[in-house]
Parts: C-alpha cells; structure tokens; sequence
C-alpha cells in the first residue's frame, strides 16, 4: 500500500512561493524542505524540477485577472467606478509583478510568463480596461473616444506603482494606495469627459 501523502502540493507551492518571495529566487531548497519537514529530493521528485517547481509555484492566479472585470458598468458616477476598478486591477498588479519579475530572474521563458494565452498580462489588462471604458462610454458615462489611450495609461500608471513599491521593498500604506486610487479615478473621469462623483451628486433631480 502506498505511504500517503503527509505534505499537500498546494502546502509545497506555499512555502516555496513565500520563502523566494521574501528571501530571492536563489534560495536553496533546502530554506522550503526545512520548513516543510522533508528532503529537497522529496520537492523536486512531486515536480520533476526546480523550474518546475517555481512556474507551478510563481506564476499569477489569471483568474484574479479576470475578476477585475466582472463588476460591469453600471449607472453610478464615473469616478465611483473608476475607483473601484482602479483598486481592484492594482491589488492584481501587487500580486503579479513580484511574482513575473522573480521567475524572469530564474530565467523562465517568456512563453512560459505569459501563460496559456501567450499575450503579456499588462497588454490583457488594457484590452480588458478598454473594453471596460467602451462599455462606459456606451452608457453615457464618457465622453471621449480615446478609450484606448486612457487604458494604457492607467494600466501603466499602476503597473509603474507596483513595480516600485516591490523593487524599493517599501509597500505602499492602505492611506496612501487610497488617496492614489481617488486622485487617478478623478483625473481620468476629468480627462475622458465623464462626470465627478461630487458634481454628480450636487446636480438638482428633475
């Protein structure tokens, strides 16, 4: 009969992602096997690798990706959703980035980064948020028509963030992701022509 599993996959990729996340990317087995209660051996016979082990360990949950966007537009002001948007696509950016950048330091492919769908996630996000904003536009809620353009620059306004605060190692504060949030939804409802929230809430109900 054969022995069962005391150690799960799931605890494995666990250790591994938090132990390179915190420590680098050449961190010995040895740091994860110690932690776990088991050989080095033992980690990369469940795998096959330690490349193997990293992918399965690093590479971003594409479904946080996608829950972006499952909020649709709705009839509220533009600023309000932007925010909301906007808060949820950087908590996506603070879990991918550290996770892209320490496999790349491992030497993983790029075709391996990008996933199944072999498009970068930055370039998915501002598809998504374009078609985001278009839907938004449809609605009423904007104005202008460079959609496109106000998607890539907010996609490469929170990725630039996230990149920093995880290079510096200096975290960004709750108050201080807030306050960053609410001056870009506001610049950006500004730029595409939609309403503020404020004004949308001072306008007299006919």
């Amino acid at each position: 009969m054969a022995r069962p599993r005391l150690i799960t996959d799931e605890q494995i990729l666990a250790a591994t992602r938090e132990i390179v996340l915190d420590h680098g990317v050449q961190s010995p087995l040895e740091l994860v096997s110690q932690r776990l209660g088991v050989t080095a051996p033992a980690l990369l016979k469940r795998f096959g690798t330690r490349q193997a082990l990293l992918v399965a360990a690093l590479s971003p949950d594409d479904a946080l990706l996608d829950a972006v966007f499952d909020v649709p537009v709705d009839d509220r002001p533009l600023t309000e959703q932007l925010e909301g948007l906007i808060a949820r696509l950087s908590r996506f950016f603070a879990h991918m980035f550290p996770r892209l950048m320490a496999l790349r330091e491992c030497g993983v492919p790029m075709t391996v980064l990008d996933g199944e769908s072999k498009v970068p996630r930055p370039v998915r996000a501002v598809r998504a948020t374009q078609r985001w904003l278009e839907q938004a536009r449809a609605g009423g809620l904007v104005e202008s028509a460079l959609v496109e353009t106000a998607a890539t620059a907010i996609v490469g306004a929170l990725s630039t963030r996230a990149i920093s605060s995880h290079l510096s190692k200096r975290p960004w504060s709750s108050r201080s992701e807030r306050e960053y949030q609410q001056e870009l939804a506001l610049l950006f409802t500004r730029a595409l022509g939609g309403v503020p929230a404020q004004a949308s809430a001072a306008k007299p109900r006919a």
